[in-house]
């Protein structure tokens, strides 16, 4: 998986500067004809935003490049407070909600416990969608930090255990994570106060500190106190 994440990585690395080359050609055609013309800023916006994806992949490999230390099952650590405070966040409106989380990193245990959130494209009651630019910005500004990306949580639309299964495109994000070497495990949470912790690889291991949670069966818990305080 390591050498399969860093391959990946290179190779979104080589087909980008390919892109950024060819876009400063034409960038450099166009200015030469001395038109002031929309195409001319397209092309600029289209180069920054390219540096701005290489910037963020040189990020990742780095973190990508150092897995070996996170050998063995990966430990997360939440509190019953923290995911009440985030059920809430996520079930305010009738949309789906969405956003990452961080937190510390004690003696090889993932602390969630620090909300990071990001603008959206687009937020219905069937799906949410991060805006890709905001999202490369905030894992830059972790790695900035010295933080990492150790969780996202959103929500689903319905009620009981069920209703947190992973979709595809659930899957696939988390899959494009993994891939990418990143920790980050996935969290779901139903209208009613279930929560469902996912990892593709299967690689975790969650402890739920304080009282309000239940676990109902391996990897999924309920949210026995959601009376508002």
């Amino acid at each position: 998986m390591q050498n399969q994440a860093l391959n990946h990585l290179e190779a979104e690395q080589q087909r980008l500067l390919g892109k950024r080359q060819s876009l400063l050609e034409d960038f450099a055609k166009t200015a030469q004809s001395g038109k002031r013309n929309r195409r001319l800023s397209t092309l600029f916006m289209k180069i920054r935003q390219t540096n701005e994806f290489l910037d963020s992949l040189d990020l990742i490999k780095t973190g990508a490049a150092s897995l070996k230390k996170d050998a063995g099952p990966r430990r997360y650590a939440v509190s019953s407070l923290f995911l009440r405070e985030s059920f809430r966040k996520l079930t305010a409106d009738q949309n789906e909600e969405f956003f990452f989380i961080t937190g510390s990193e004690v003696e090889g245990v993932l602390v969630l416990d620090q909300w990071v959130e990001f603008a959206h494209q687009k937020r219905t009651m069937m799906g949410v969608t991060g805006e890709p630019r905001a999202t490369h910005k905030l894992l830059i500004k972790l790695e900035q930090f010295g933080h990492r990306l150790l969780a996202h949580f959103h929500s689903h639309p319905g009620t009981g255990a069920d209703a947190t299964h992973p979709s595809g495109t659930d899957e696939n994000f988390q899959k494009r994570l993994e891939v990418a070497g990143h920790v980050a495990v996935m969290a779901i949470f139903s209208r009613d106060g279930y929560v469902r912790f996912v990892r593709l690889d299967h690689n975790l291991e969650i402890e739920v500190h304080g009282k309000g949670v239940e676990q109902h069966a391996p990897g999924i818990y309920r949210l026995t106190n959601l009376d508002p305080a």
